[in-house]
This record gives C-alpha cells, structure tokens and sequence, in this order.
C-alpha cells in the first residue's frame, strides 16, 4: 500500500513514510556481493570476517520492515501469519532442510563417534533456529574453518535473521496500534519503536562486546541493531533524492565500503559494535545511490547498473544456496584431507563445489517450491510444520540413542579393575602396560569426561572479560563436619584434573577439599592486571587463600604445552612464596603433558594408542623442580615420570585405561587409579596430613 492511502487516517510527516513497493534489483546483486564475500573470507581470508553478514541482515530488516509496515496499515493493525510464514517456509525451509539432512549424514560418517552428540545437537539447533544460541551455551565461538569446526556454524546468522522473523511483525502491529491512537502516522510510530530495538540493542552489543566478545558476536539480542539499521533506511530512503553527482559518488563509496571491509577491520573481533556501521554506512550509501524513478539501473557508469547486471543477478540467487553449501562442504574437506586450513586451490575446489550445489538446489527445490501452485497457504505452514517437526524427532531419538550413561560419582565406581588396572599395572610392574585394543571407557563417554566440581557452576571463566579475576572457590559438597585437614587445589584445569584423586584420600581421611580454579590461568605473572585477569586472578588468589586457612596449598609447579619443552611457569616462585606467607603449606605436582590432539578422537578412529599421547621429548629429563630455591614449606611430588610417562615414555593407554580425555587432561579414570601412588607420594613430603 502507498503512503498516500494511509493519512486518509493518519497525519503525513516529512520525516518517514510508510516504504512504497517496488523492485529494487541493486539488492539483489548486494545480497549476492555480501554472501560471495563471507564465502571468499571464509575460504581464503585466514579466520578474518568480510562485513557481509552484517549487511545481509541489514537487507532483511530493510525489505520486511516495509512489507510488514504496508500490509499492517492497509488492514489496520493486522498480519496475515499464514501467509507471511507460508512464504518464508517456501523460500527458506526446503534448502535448508536438504543442507542440514545432507551435513548430518555426512558427519556421521566422516566425524569419529565422539563428535556425533554434538552434531546431531546442532543439527536439531540448525533446524529449529537457535543455532547461534546453542555456540554461545557450549561455548563455541564463530572461528575459522578447520577440521575441528562445527559444519552447522554458519546457521547462526540464519538463527539470528529466523529469530527477527518471528518479533518483527509484533513491532509492525504494535507501529500501526499505536498510530491509531496517537496523532503519530504508522510509519512514525515503526520508526519510533525501530529507533528503540536500535539503540538498545546497539547498546547490549557495547556492553557484550567488552564482558564477552564471543557470545556477542553471536547473539540475536547484540544483532538486531542492524536488522533495525536497515529498518530505518526503508522509513526515510524513500525521500532521499540527491544530484546525481552525489548519488553517483555515494554508490561507489558505498561498494568501496562493503568490498574493503574485511581487508581493514577484524570483525570477529570488533563486530557487532560501532565498527559494524563501516559495511552498514556501504549499504546505506548504495541505497541513496538509486534515484526515485530509478533509472540509475539502466545508466551505465553507477554502482546500481553493477549490481543489477546478469552476473550480479545471477550470484544473488544463488546466494542462499551458496551460503548454506559452502561451509560444511569446507569443513568435511578439510577434516577428509586432515589439513587444518585449506589451501588456494583447495578453496578454488570447494568454491566451485558450492556454486554447483547452490545451482543444482536452486533448480531442484527452490525455483520448483517457489512456483509451486498451492491455493491454501495453511496447507504451506502445516507441511513445513510437519517436516520441522519430524525432523526434530528423528534428530532427539538419535541424539538419545547415542547419548552415553555416565558415572553418577566415581568414575571407576564397579569398574573391574583387574581388567582395567590403569596406573597400578606400572604399580605392579607389568611387562608390557602400554596400548592394547581394549581400553575402557568408550571414547563416547571419555569425550564427556569431566571432573566432578565442573558442574558445580563454581569454575572461573577463562579469558579476560570483566569480573574473571574474582577467586571463585568450589565448596565440597562431602566435606567433613569437622574436617582434619583444608585441602585447597589452586590453579587452572591442570590441578583441577587431580580432584577425583584427592577426593578419595579426602573421604579416607577426613580431608575438607576446596578448588580454585580459573579455567585457562596458571598461578605465575601478576603483570597488568587490569587487562589480564589471569594476572589479576593471581593477585588475588593469597588474600583467597587467607580467607580460607587451608592447611596445604596444591598446585602444578611446571607446565608442559603442546609444542614448547616443560618449564616452570614465569612469576610462579613469587606467587608460590605470597601463598606461603599466608601459613599455609605449598605442594607442587609436576606438570602432566598435552596430547597433540584430541585424545578421545584419536582413540576413536582407532589409531594407535601411541599418537594419543604427548611428545615424551617435551618433558625435561630432570625435573625443572629439583634445580630451583622453593619457599619454606614447600614440597614436590612427581607422578608424572613415574606413572604417567614412566622412564618418559608416553602412551594413549595404560592398563587399559585411557590415559587422557580430551588434547590437555588426564581422564578421571586414569587419575582415580593414581589416588595410591599419590598418598604414598604425599606421605613422603607431607606426613603432618596422615596423623
């Protein structure tokens, strides 16, 4: 409906109108130009995001703010829901439904079991729109590609525009309700509330980008500032008219904007803050670029002519299938190949790869669902109802058959231990302890492996976002009325791994055990503590431990990474001697080494157990302990030489236990059957503990 046939009703402005309806074909080569730019940064820009994203949800606020706006005020105040989602069900489900049935298989054949309950969760996401929350709650941040990447990644910006469908019409309903009871018009009213959903959404994404800059990225309520974005241009771009000199150097400029994008700015890292307005003032500018008669289409030498040729045509239908394509083809690509980025011409492969599947699903299911002859809108809704539905159940049966039971407790609770002795096979001196086909647990279950406190919800966010240097402390649950002994283990994931073990000798001998643990930090440097919160967590970890009065401070006193020789942590002796000042005692257990990979994988692809251990040339002959001045009472224990990598010999398995949990830790299993060798150790060095 034009604006003119509104304000019969309604007072007109000179500030908005409700948006006229016609084609703009510019649109569709930019959407085509957005897409093919997040397909050629994905492929070839190294991790680094092209802005296209931004834009592509900038184009969807844009053209459904005035579709909604139009049919709410011609009906005064309603939406044809059946209609509206028929029509998104046509465009959007078919594709999307192939993609994600074809990406599911796929992952289930090419992934090892251990990822398959993740698959199939994000599947399921994927399918009902929430996939960008599901990244947020299993703490998956949008990354590059790489053989360890989720293949539905990318339906988080699905999600988001998804999401927008399902709010938007409320905010075109609530535009016109308001307009028939104020002097406001219904295009000064979506404006209003358009302005709101900006600003305060434009404000959650400053506030997300600075406490936790991943989640922001990801989130709808961080997004939809720019969906607004492009619902404030459909309200005033239709009164714009300026020269052609201007409107010519404002296209290209715009085209400048959008294309550079990803070659100056880190998006990953900066959007959707301020800088997200550098692509979205590109859009804006090519939007002011077309006159009103819009003949700027057919005048050569304009940046609307470029985006309205063939090519740009041409790429801007196929940008939905490209787009879905693209990514899990990448990602399957490069976990078949085991690279962990692709190659030039390997991007040229897969390039192509999607271009012929978005040809093929464009012939196949999207022109044919589009043109489909179906009287009844509702019989559309219902049948997209019904394979969203059946989908879902296919996916939760699935995701339960393969949802393993893990131990309530104990990992090694009713476990045989003569068939899985573990450590106590090297105890025992077996001739041969190492490898074997048989090894327990399954590598489905050891890909969920967890110490017990993890959840608790007492653990310290990794990384630096606001408020992570704060000493959170995990209470046991189990402690002792009247406790013999405080048992404090400080430190990252790499003290937190020998919980199950010290909770053992806890219950034996009436040991209280208390965890601090900020995931990702080792006690060591307090520099710059206002930007490092594993700096600031230090520094606050002796007043922590003041507060508490353990009798004994537990923590690793070497570190031993993927791909650098074991040392001891620099600034760790300083902070050993500030925990010590508090009178507490300092025991340091030597560090245990990273597998080179994920070792719960490795396992379940069968490889020999020998791969999914550390390199055993990493940890120093001598342990860096032995040479060093310790604080007074100070002791070390070494299980690492003896029972983890005896005579420095590393292995995935050991006694028929698997060794390690995931690229990083111990599994519980293995570390419960430590618990003997560790009491034999710690009497040695602190014997007070035992009387």
């Amino acid at each position: 409906m034009s604006s003119t046939a509104s304000q019969h009703v309604h007072p007109s402005t000179a500030l908005a109108t409700i948006p006229p309806r016609h084609y703009r074909p510019e649109l569709h080569g930019l959407r085509g130009l957005a897409i093919l730019g997040v397909v050629l940064f994905h492929l070839y820009g190294n991790g680094r995001v092209s802005g296209g994203i931004d834009v592509f949800l900038a184009i969807s606020g844009f053209l459904f703010t005035g579709m909604l706006l139009r049919e709410a005020a011609h009906t005064g105040g309603k939406i044809d829901l059946v209609r509206y989602f028929g029509r998104l069900i046509r465009r959007l489900l078919p594709p999307a439904l192939l993609v994600i049935g074809v990406t599911t298989v796929a992952g289930l054949i090419v992934f090892p079991v251990t990822r398959h309950q993740q698959l199939l969760t994000e599947a399921l996401a994927s399918l009902l729109y929430f996939e960008n929350l599901e990244l947020v709650n299993s703490q998956l941040s949008y990354e590059a590609a790489g053989p360890g990447s989720s293949p539905f990644q990318h339906f988080w910006s699905l999600s988001v525009q998804g999401q927008f469908f399902l709010i938007w019409p409320i905010v075109a309903i609530a535009a016109v309700w308001i307009g028939r009871r104020t002097r406001w018009s219904p295009a000064m009213a979506m404006l209003g509330l358009t302005g709101a959903v900006l600003v305060t959404s434009f404000l959650v994404s400053l506030y997300m980008g600075e406490v936790h800059q991943e989640a922001a990225y990801l989130m709808t309520r961080t997004r939809l500032w720019e969906l607004a974005f492009g619902g404030i241009l459909a309200l005033l771009i239709s009164s714009a008219n300026p020269p052609r000199r201007i409107r010519d150097a404002a296209g290209w400029t715009g085209l400048f904007l959008i294309v550079t994008c990803g070659f100056f700015l880190n998006g990953a890292e900066l959007f959707p803050g301020p800088w997200a307005l550098w692509p979205l003032l590109g859009f804006a500018l090519i939007l002011v670029s077309a006159d009103a008669t819009h003949r700027d289409y057919e005048r050569r030498g304009t940046a609307a002519r470029f985006l309205s040729t063939s090519p740009m045509a041409w790429i801007g239908t196929l940008a939905y299938g490209i787009y879905l394509w693209h990514w899990p083809i990448l990602i399957f690509y490069l976990e078949v190949r085991g690279n962990e980025k692709v190659s030039w011409p390997g991007g040229s492969f897969v390039l192509v790869l999607s271009l012929g599947a978005a040809w093929v699903t464009h012939l196949v299911i999207e022109r044919p669902s589009i043109r489909l002859q179906i009287r009844r809108q509702s019989l559309i809704v219902m049948t997209g109802v019904l394979l969203v539905f059946g989908g879902s159940v296919a996916l939760t049966a699935l995701l339960s058959e393969r949802t393993p039971d893990l131990p309530d407790g104990y990992s090694m609770a009713g476990v045989d231990r003569e068939l899985f002795p573990g450590a106590e096979a090297i105890l025992e001196g077996e001739e041969d302890p190492y490898g074997g086909e048989r090894f327990f647990p399954d590598p489905v279950i050891l890909e969920q492996d967890e110490p017990m406190y993890y959840g608790w919800d007492c653990r310290q966010d990794s990384g630096d976002d606001a408020g992570t240097g704060e000493v959170l402390i995990c209470e046991d649950p189990n402690a002792p009325a009247e406790p013999t002994a405080t048992i404090m283990l400080a430190g990252g994931s790499h003290v937190g791994q020998w919980q199950h073990a010290f909770a053992l000798l806890g219950e034996a001998y009436g040991w209280e055990i208390i965890i601090a643990d900020k995931s990702g930090c080792r006690i060591g440097s307090i520099e710059n503590p206002d930007e490092d919160k594993c700096a600031e967590w230090n520094l606050n970890l002796p007043q922590a431990v003041t507060d508490r009065e353990p009798d004994l401070v537990v923590t690793p006193g070497t570190v031993i990474l993927s791909r650098s020789p074991e040392v001891v942590e620099e600034g760790a002796p300083d902070r050993w001697e500030d925990i010590t000042d508090t009178g507490a005692d300092l025991l340091l257990m030597r560090g245990t080494g990273r597998p080179n990979e994920d070792a719960d994988e490795c396992l379940a692809e069968g490889r020999d157990s020998s791969e999914c251990a550390p390199d055993e040339t990493l940890i120093a002959e001598n342990n860096p302990l032995d040479g060093i001045n310790l604080p007074e009472n100070t002791s070390v224990v070494d299980i690492t030489s003896t029972y983890i990598c005896p005579d420095l010999r590393c292995d995935g398995v050991i006694g028929n236990l698997a060794v390690y949990r995931d690229g990083s830790h111990l599994s519980t299993y293995y570390v419960e059957t430590l618990t003997p060798m560790l009491e034999d150790a710690m009497r040695d060095s602190v014997p007070e503990l035992f009387n």
